[in-house]
């Protein structure tokens, strides 16, 4: 295995964990809206970074998602998230956490397609990768 693979499969572990957290705040019917989009956002950023690292894409860190969707775009990677739904999660990335302000519309079903959307992508570039 790669160190690339290495370091791929790893984000791809932590981007689980944040769609676990996900999974289980949106079942349970009672999370702050602010809770799940930081964890649907932070899933996204992982699965695409996990999918740049494979590439061997080097990156400066950002929680930007449609800057690194853009990065994805410029090495011919081809990113199946929708660009706007992106830019909606990201506001969820540090703002939401830490200042008191209104929340754009947050679709939970929305959120949660995307991150599984993007889980599928990044796990097939990952098993093309390994075979």
């Amino acid at each position: 295995m790669s160190m690339h693979s290495a370091q791929a499969q790893s984000m791809m572990a932590a981007g689980l964990r944040d769609r676990l957290t996900l999974r289980l705040l949106r079942d349970s019917g009672e999370a702050p809206v602010e809770v799940m989009g930081f964890h649907a956002q932070q899933a996204c950023e992982k699965f695409i970074k996990a999918v740049l690292v494979l590439h061997g894409v080097i990156f400066e860190r950002t929680h930007d998602l449609a800057l690194l969707s853009s990065l994805c775009a410029t090495h011919r990677i081809l990113v199946p998230a929708d660009l706007d739904a992106l830019r909606i999660l990201n506001s969820f990335a540090v703002r939401f956490r830490y200042e008191t302000c209104s929340v754009p519309l947050f679709d939970q079903l929305q959120a949660t397609a995307m991150v599984e959307e993007l889980r599928e992508w990044a796990e097939r570039e990952l098993a093309a990768a390994l075979d």
